[in-house]
């Protein structure tokens, strides 16, 4: 053993030198490995305290486990939970796993999330993992589907954990990344379909995404799952961008929560005010509100 590591020493190292290996994320030049040290992003902070279902920082005016937006505006997973903020270098990791694209990071970045999963959600237990798929123009220009990989990875390193792919994207949408926040929420329902509902009968599934931004692409997905029959659909992502925050209302206005099999959602007569001023919607009519329905 200790003599072939040496021969792929000799061997390996001169061509290091000559043909010296790349980060996949900065380019900087390597030896040995494929991520520097300075491209691998930092987990958040979870000494301060955190809304129990959308994750989101609570206010010192809140009292309560779960914050006033969630209060207001429930969310259609039953709780969400992500690695990094978007921004700075989870940003520039995320952007290289999926746009150069590379495979290996989508590994790398599902390892850390199985390792995290009890950290981020303390004892739980799961009957699937189901990953968000991409649309098959994705799929054509990156040649694999990042949240399967992701998902792949975290079963790999999480045994207990069930892969599922029982969620399928119907197509017929223009990539994500390339339409604005607003375009994102248009045309929401009915992008995502269910293979085989019976096998998601009963089911307490964890979502598996690589980014929330607006939180369009996990409405959907969540509102498709229950209706296949799912009882709980918790939703582990990557990251999750700030303006998610701003979107809660409008994609929440999308949908007609009280129909679905989604416990803790609050009838709009029990809805409390909003600590904070959403300004981006209080200048929006309703008129505006149902040109995305």
């Amino acid at each position: 053993m200790v003599g072939n590591s040496l021969m792929h020493t000799w061997v390996s190292g001169p061509l290091e030198v000559l043909f010296p290996r790349e980060c996949v994320v900065c380019t900087r030049p390597l030896r040995g490995r494929s991520l520097c040290f300075r491209c691998c992003p930092s987990p958040i902070p979870l000494s301060i305290c955190r809304c129990d279902r959308c994750f989101g920082p609570l206010s010192p005016l809140e009292r309560s486990e779960v914050c006033a937006t969630c209060l207001n505006f429930p969310l259609s997973a039953r709780r969400i939970r992500y690695l990094w903020e978007y921004e700075g270098l989870a940003r520039d990791f995320i952007r290289a796993m999926k746009y150069q694209p590379s495979p290996y990071l989508a590994r790398l970045a599902g390892e850390s999330l199985a390792q995290h999963l009890p950290i981020l959600f303390g004892p739980s237990s799961w009957d699937l993992v189901v990953p968000v798929p991409s649309s098959p123009a994705m799929l054509k220009k990156r040649l694999f589907h990042p949240c399967s990989e992701l998902a792949r990875a975290m079963r790999e390193n999480h045994p207990p954990l069930i892969l599922s792919y029982e969620l399928q994207h119907r197509g017929g949408r223009t990539p994500q990344a390339h339409r604005s926040h607003a375009e994102r929420l248009r045309g929401l329902k009915g992008i995502f379909s269910v293979k085989s509902p019976l096998k998601l009968k009963g089911k307490r599934v964890l979502l598996v995404e690589d980014v929330i931004t607006t939180g369009a692409t996990i409405a959907a997905a969540c509102h498709t799952l229950y209706e296949a029959g799912a009882t709980s659909v918790d939703v582990v992502a990557l990251a999750q961008a700030s303006v998610w925050r701003r979107f809660r209302r409008r994609v929440f206005s999308l949908f007609e929560p009280n129909t679905a099999c989604i416990s803790g959602v609050l009838p709009p007569s029990s809805m409390l005010p909003l600590i904070h001023d959403d300004t981006e919607f209080s200048h929006q009519s309703g008129r505006g509100l149902n040109t995305l329905s």
